[in-house]
């Protein structure tokens, strides 16, 4: 697996961007959900960025963890601004709602209006733009251990906490959305709080963008039937509209 891994880098790296059908006329013996999943996993090392249909890679300006999720906020940044715009449209004043991490749900933060709301959040950077930049909700932070990667608290005790707390709605956001798998995570623990806030919460926004679409990470956290909204940018297939 790591040979053909650093197989698949070396030849994203010659090209400095692929296609996934690129990578499956080059690596022929290889099955495209093999290549997704590979690719997959070479964007959770922070070795490459996902791009719509394919990879790209990380200029060498991006070393830090923090040039990395900068990296993840211009990739497909138009498809995460319309998302953001329509999913606020559900908010609704003076009631408990959960924000996920990532760059989508901070694009869904900083368009958050400002009315009376109980925000819940694991992500600081999150907590902190709505903290900073909104005068009437309150923000409640879940503490604990945080995961670099993905900026957000992802400790078991966190889960804990939540059982005490009310979420009328939950805007959520998966790293990939496969037919079978459902919404998937690169990360365990993260993916054990977004099904405890899935659980919990008595509606359930998707927010995701379709380039996430057929990428399949190890750990689901949802499935379709268990969200109530889901949110895109207009370039949702057939397939998966039928499932809806």
């Amino acid at each position: 697996m790591t040979e053909r891994r650093d197989a698949i880098l070396k030849f994203i790296e010659a090209k400095g961007e692929v296609s996934i059908g690129e990578l499956a006329a080059h690596f022929a013996s290889w099955s495209e959900m093999t290549l997704r999943r590979d690719l997959a996993a070479l964007e959770q090392s922070h070795k490459i960025i996902l791009t719509r249909g394919g990879a790209r890679t990380i200029p060498s300006r991006y070393g830090l963890h923090e040039d990395i999720y900068s990296a993840r906020e211009q990739l497909n940044d138009e498809a995460k601004q319309l998302i953001a715009a329509k999913a606020v449209e559900l908010v609704e004043p003076d009631t408990g709602i959960f924000i996920d991490s990532g760059t989508t749900a901070m694009a869904f933060a900083r368009r958050l209006p400002d009315v009376h709301l109980a925000v819940i959040t694991a992500a600081p950077n999150i907590a902190l733009e709505i903290a900073m930049r909104k005068a009437k909700p309150s923000v409640i932070m879940l503490g604990g251990t945080l995961n670099r990667d993905e900026i957000a608290v992802t400790d078991p005790e966190v889960l804990s906490r939540l059982e005490h707390l009310n979420i009328d709605t939950a805007f959520m956001a998966a790293s990939g959305y496969d037919e079978k798998g459902g919404f998937t995570v690169g990360s365990q623990l993260g993916a054990l709080l977004k099904r405890a806030v899935v659980k919990r919460a008595r509606k359930v926004v998707m927010m995701l963008d379709s380039s996430k679409v057929g990428t399949l990470l190890p750990f689901t956290f949802a499935r379709m039937e268990d969200v109530d909204v889901l949110v895109g940018d207009g370039d949702i297939s057939e397939n998966i509209m039928k499932q809806i």
